[in-house]
C-alpha cells in the first residue's frame, strides 16, 4: 500500500474549515504541518472574485516552507457549498523531511475533510507555478486537447471503420457490451494518483501508478516517479497489478509523452487472484478514462515484469520507420474493407478488439500484430 505520514488533521483545522464551507466568506486557508498535525496558519476573507483574490495566495508562500493552501472558488456543488481547489506548495528549498511529509499527507488532508469538496488540485515547487498565471496555464492545460500522432490518427480511423463495419453488418438492434468482466468500485485515493498523470510534466508529482485489489476495491498501491529504464523493476513480481505509466519518447522528430497500462500476473500468483485480475483489466482501463481522463495508447500484459523495458516500451511507442504503414496502404482496391482494417491494424500494432500486447521473451521473434 502507498505510504502515509500518520499526520491528521487537528481539531481546530476541522472546525475552521467547516466554519469556512458553512459561510462562505472565507477565500483563502494556509494549512501547515505544526508539531506533527495538520492545522490552520492564517487566512483571507472573501473580497472580490476568485481571481481578484487569488493574489492573495503570494503572502502565505515562503522560500523555504512547504504549505496547503485551500481556497473557495465561485462555483458550487449541487448540494449548494462551494468548491474547493488544492494547492500544494512544496518550494526546491525545503528541507527533504518536510517534502516527504508534505507528499505523505496530502491525501489524508482532503480524505478528512472532504474529498469530494476539492474539484481541483494544483501542484508547484516555484511561487510562479502556483501564481494566478500558473493556475491559469493549469486549466489551460486540463481543457486542451491532447495533439494526436499520425499514427494516433489511423488508429482512431481504424476504430471507426471498424465500428461501422459492425454496425452495417448486426444492425442497430444488436446489443453491444465494451467492457466484459467485473467492475470494482476505485478508491478515491487510487483516482486522484491517477489524475495526477494527467497534468503537465513540471506540475506532476509522479509518473507512475500501481494499483492493487484490497478487500474487493481497486485501491492505490504506489504512485511514485520512475524512469524508463527502472520501470521493469518498480513493477511488482510476486503478485498481480494494474500499472499506468506515462512515458516520454520520441514520435516523428518531436518529444511527446503517452499513457500505457501494463497488466501484470506472475505464474506464482493464487488462483483467485487470476481470475479476479484478468475479468477486471478492461473494467479499471474504461474507469480511469471516465474518472481521471486518461488516453491509455497503448495496454500490455505480461507474466513477468521484466519483459516490460526501455526498449521494448520505445519499440511499442514509437515503431521503426521500415515497420510503419506507407500512406498508399489505407487503399487496396484488390481487397475486401475488412481485411485492409485488418492488414493495418497488424501494421500499427494495434488489435481487432483493443487487446493487450503480449512482450516476447529476447531473442524470439516478435508477432507482427498483437495477441489478446
Amino acid at each position: 500500500m502507498s505510504h502515509q505520514s500518520g499526520i491528521q488533521v487537528s481539531e481546530e483545522l476541522a472546525k475552521t474549515f467547516a466554519e469556512a464551507v458553512a459561510d462562505g466568506n472565507t477565500r483563502i486557508l494556509r494549512v501547515s504541518i505544526i508539531n506533527e498535525s495538520l492545522t490552520p496558519n492564517g487566512s483571507t476573507p472573501v473580497k472580490g472574485n476568485f481571481e481578484q483574490d487569488y493574489d492573495d495566495i503570494t503572502s502565505f508562500l515562503e522560500d523555504t516552507t512547504p504549505a496547503y493552501i485551500l481556497m473557495r472558488l465561485d462555483t458550487k456543488a449541487s448540494s449548494g457549498e462551494y468548491e474547493w481547489l488544492l494547492v500544494t506548495y512544496v518550494p526546491d528549498h525545503a528541507k527533504v523531511r518536510d517534502k516527504m511529509l508534505y507528499a505523505s499527507t496530502r491525501n489524508t488532508l482532503t480524505k478528512e475533510l472532504g474529498d469530494y469538496r476539492f474539484t481541483d488540485t494544483l501542484y508547484g515547487t516555484l511561487s510562479s507555478e502556483v501564481s494566478l498565471d500558473g493556475y491559469r496555464k493549469h486549466q489551460k492545460h486540463k481543457a486542451a486537447e491532447a495533439p494526436l500522432t499520425q499514427r494516433e490518427r489511423e488508429l482512431a480511423e481504424i476504430k471507426q471503420a471498424e465500428a461501422k463495419a459492425v454496425s452495417d453488418y448486426q444492425g442497430t438492434t444488436t446489443r453491444k457490451s465494451y467492457a466484459p468482466g467485473v467492475a470494482f468500485p476505485v478508491t478515491e485515493k487510487a483516482q486522484e494518483a491517477l489524475r495526477v498523470l494527467n497534468q503537465s510534466k513540471e506540475a506532476r508529482e509522479h509518473n507512475f501508478v500501481s494499483l492493487v485489489f484490497d478487500k474487493e476495491t481497486i485501491d492505490l498501491d504506489t504512485a511514485s516517479h520512475v524512469p524508463r529504464s527502472e520501470i521493469k523493476n518498480a513493477i511488482p513480481a510476486h503478485a498481480p497489478r494494474f500499472t499506468f505509466y506515462v512515458c516520454e519518447h520520441e514520435s516523428d522528430g518531436n518529444t511527446q509523452e503517452s499513457i500505457v497500462f501494463v497488466y501484470t500476473c506472475p505464474p506464482s500468483s493464487k488462483i483467485r487472484e487470476k481470475m479476479l485480475y484478468s475479468a477486471s483489466r478492461a473494467n479499471i482501463i474504461k474507469a480511469a478514462e471516465s474518472m481521471a481522463d486518461l488516453k491509455v495508447v497503448k495496454k500490455l500484459e505480461t507474466s513477468d515484469p521484466t519483459d516490460i523495458t526501455e526498449e521494448y516500451l520505445l519499440e511499442e511507442l514509437a515503431p521503426p520507420v521500415s515497420t510503419r504503414p506507407s500512406s498508399s496502404s489505407s487503399v487496396d482496391s484488390r481487397g475486401s474493407g475488412s481485411s485492409v482494417v485488418s492488414d493495418r491494424i497488424q501494421m500499427l500494432g494495434g488489435t481487432r478488439a483493443g487487446g493487450f500486447k503480449r512482450p516476447v521473451p529476447p531473442g524470439r521473434r516478435r508477432p507482427t500484430g498483437n495477441q489478446s
